[in-house]
Parts: structure tokens; sequence; C-alpha cells
């Protein structure tokens, strides 16, 4: 596991660490949508912090180091979109379905 100081100070992800540590299941689409602290990684490739699944095509969610935001990681084309300011944002627009990957 991660020391909750390094990914703070690198990954800007105190609201995760403060309120989203347990993760977070979406029970309408079955889905583990944010992991819990003892889940997520660190991509070798890129770097970022995953704490999520999209549940298709192995995108990910995840934070970028010293970049704001929530990110999705398209791992076929390899590249990387901003699809919710904050985790909360994320959570609430998988739910209600206005973010879509």
């Amino acid at each position: 596991m991660f020391a909750k100081r390094f990914l703070d100070e690198n990954y800007d992800c105190a609201e995760y660490l403060s309120r989203y540590e347990g993760g977070h299941y979406d029970e309408q689409s079955f889905l583990q949508l944010v992991l819990p602290l003892t889940d997520v990684t660190i991509s070798n490739e890129h770097q970022h912090l995953v704490i999520g699944h999209a549940g298709a095509d192995g995108i990910e969610f995840c934070y970028r180091i010293h970049k704001p935001g929530v990110w999705a990681f398209y791992p076929i084309e390899g590249r990387f979109q901003k699809v919710a300011t904050n985790i909360g944002q994320l959570v609430e627009g998988w739910s209600n379905g206005t973010i879509k990957v």
C-alpha cells in the first residue's frame, strides 16, 4: 500500500483519501467503479494512479501525477481523457449517465 501523504502530494487525490478510501460500488452497473485504497496501483508505464475501472476494454479511471482531475486511460489507444474535476463528479456522472467511456 502507498503512503497517503505521497499520494496526496503527487496525485492531488485528497478527496479520494478522505471520502472514497473504501471505494464505491455502482449497483446500477454492477461495477466497482472506485477501488478501495488497498487495491489501487500505479501504472509502470505512465505513472498514473489507477483508482477504478470502467468495466470494458481495460479502461481505467485514474489520477495523473501533478495533473488535477480524474482521468480515463484508454490502453488500446494509449491516451488519457479528463472525465471529471473530482471523484465526486465521477461517481455522480457515472450514476446519472453524463460520464460515459
